[in-house]
């Protein structure tokens, strides 16, 4: 062999396969060229486990990715240009903090056919060469999409089949479950959920504001009641100014107990979020949030008409009123301790303002019932502290002062009461959740053992 010649070894073999997808997904690709990383015909673009450097140019703005409601569990999509803002859920209306998805969530946006321009009457199409309807390439994908569909067909039929574990729909809704929660990003709950950091909402100042300006709106409506109850004994002038002190109470009232619903509504959704901080309070436009303090109203309802109805039965038949009245009051107090937070937790759930009953909410009975006994505790401690307030209102009835403090702290007790029981949510939804992961797993270990 010459001295001046180095002696070069071959070029390894190429797969021709490999050689022909290549040259498919890049016709300007030259035989010639550097070896480069290529794509496999097993690969799935759209798969998690793709490599994230094939798709990081497409990942990094542009995108799309869904977040999910904590309340009633609706999936929206959204894009990236909304990260950092808030999104109504279209179903319950609870404001759902967009924030940056995991780069495995990022999906590429649906792109639009484009439109014909308003010039071309018609809207047809550019001619195309005729030379690309030719083209060698066409055969070439024909010849590997017919392998790949060759391969595919042959290994389903050598697979052995397996047998459907009967806790599939258990672990798919644990599986949904689980993509749900890593989108919630939520905070982990606190080993005394209803000790630790129940009260700090209360020393943020625009909760603060909020309270106090319903209180002050509680104050005058208490007034204007007071104020129509005792001119109506009057000659006509004061009969005629009671009346006025009538439509006043119950115009400025609906608006009032409207707004004090959704504000205690928001309390009790943030809460469940695991915020410490209420960020969902309504807005000027009542017509975005004056339907859901149906959900409120629909609680009560449900919570008091049965106490009601058995104490009107029970006077036509002939009952004395002092029972009347005895059932109407302690069987609609015992119906606000105990149907209320049951039937509105479950309407959220179900996004209904008219389903009182929720599968998942039975199902915290029995796995939070510890969850569920110490909310009616604090709750008929929260209840007995407003008897006392009403108490000592009605022997100071004539104070301003006291009218103005029994208004306030009203308003402040309702506000802990919720805040409780968004506490009591939240500790429902990680119950069902764990029970869920343990039906997964006990479901996947009868599925390897088949």
């Amino acid at each position: 062999m010459p001295s001046g010649k180095r002696a070069t070894a071959a070029p390894a073999p190429t797969d021709p396969n490999d050689d022909a997808l290549r040259r498919l997904l890049n016709p300007d690709l030259d035989g010639s060229a550097a070896p480069h990383e290529t794509i496999r015909l097993d690969d799935d673009l759209s798969d998690d486990d793709y490599p994230a450097k094939k798709r990081k140019h497409i990942l990094e703005s542009g995108y799309e990715f869904s977040v999910v409601c904590m309340i009633c569990g609706t999936r929206l999509d959204v894009n990236d240009s909304l990260i950092g803002k808030k999104v109504k859920c279209p179903d319950c209306h609870n404001a759902i903090a967009v924030r940056t998805p995991a780069p495995d969530k990022r999906r590429l946006p649906v792109q639009a056919a484009p439109t014909a321009d308003d010039d071309d009457d018609f809207g047809l199409a550019a001619i195309t060469s005729t030379a690309a309807v030719s083209s060698p390439y066409h055969s070439i994908a024909n010849d590997l999409m017919a392998r790949a569909e060759s391969e595919v067909v042959r290994e389903a039929a050598t697979a052995p089949q397996k047998k459907r574990a009967p806790a599939l729909d258990s672990i798919q809704r644990a599986k949904e479950s689980l993509a749900e929660t890593d989108e919630k990003e939520r905070p982990k709950l606190p080993a005394a959920p209803f000790r630790t950091g129940v009260l700090k909402f209360l020393v943020d100042p625009i909760t603060i504001a909020r309270l106090i300006v319903l209180g002050l709106v509680f104050f005058v409506v208490l007034g204007a009641i007071q104020g129509a109850i005792t001119s109506a004994e009057g000659a006509a002038t004061s009969q005629f100014v009671s009346i006025l002190y009538r439509m006043f109470a119950i115009t400025v009232g609906a608006i009032f107990a409207t707004n004090l619903a959704v504000s205690l509504l928001g309390i009790l959704q943030d809460t469940a979020n695991g915020k410490d901080a209420i960020e969902s309070w309504p807005d000027v436009n009542f017509l975005d949030w004056i339907f859901e303090a149906f959900y409120i109203f629909s609680g009560l309802f449900i919570a008091v008409f049965p106490a009601c109805m058995f104490a009107k039965v029970l006077s036509l038949v002939g009952a004395p009123d002092s029972l009347f009245w005895l059932i109407t009051v302690g069987g609609s107090s015992l119906g606000v301790l105990l149907l209320f937070p049951f039937a509105l937790v479950s309407m959220l759930e179900s996004g209904s303002a008219i389903m009182p009953v929720s599968q998942p909410i039975i199902r915290s009975l029995r796995l939070a019932r510890g969850s569920w006994i110490a909310f009616t505790l604090l709750s008929l401690f929260v209840i007995g502290a407003g008897v006392c307030l009403g108490a000592a209102r009605v022997l100071w009835s004539d104070s301003t002062v006291m009218n103005f403090i029994f208004a306030l702290l009203g308003i402040v007790l309702l506000a802990i009461y919720f805040r409780l029981l968004g506490r009591l949510t939240w500790c429902c939804d990680e119950a069902i959740l764990a029970e869920d992961i343990r039906l997964e797993e006990a479901a996947e270990a009868a599925e390897s053992r088949t």
